[in-house]
């Protein structure tokens, strides 16, 4: 996982949350095999997103040991920041704590003109 990826998953997040509603997200970087991220780029990626009361669960799959360290590392400081944000080693892990199935995402959920 580089700086670059880390933005964005920051952006989607963002592009998201502004269309309304509370949404849960899991980020699957299962397929992440490394990261050159540091402490201090998690740190600052801790603080872009201020927790908002009410918002839903997010949790990032990390298999990998580094990237799933970094990640936890995230969690930590948005623990601090009352965000709620889980850590798993699984998407199955993932897909129930958010009280969803793979077959659940079969609909976008911004028009098309907006992904990229």
């Amino acid at each position: 996982m580089t700086h670059e990826l880390a933005e964005d998953c920051y952006r989607s997040v963002a592009l998201i949350a502004s269309r309304g509603g509370p949404y849960a997200a899991i980020f699957d970087l299962s397929g992440a095999t490394g990261t050159s991220l540091s402490a201090n780029d998690v740190r600052s990626q801790a603080l872009y997103a201020p927790a908002v009361p009410g918002d839903r669960i997010r949790v990032v799959v990390a298999k990998d040991l580094s990237v799933f360290g970094m990640a936890r590392m995230l969690q930590l400081y948005r623990d601090f920041m009352g965000g709620q944000l889980q850590v798993v080693r699984s998407l199955q892990e993932a897909y129930d704590m958010v009280g969803a199935r793979p077959e659940d995402f079969t609909q976008r959920l911004f028009p098309k003109k907006m992904t990229a």
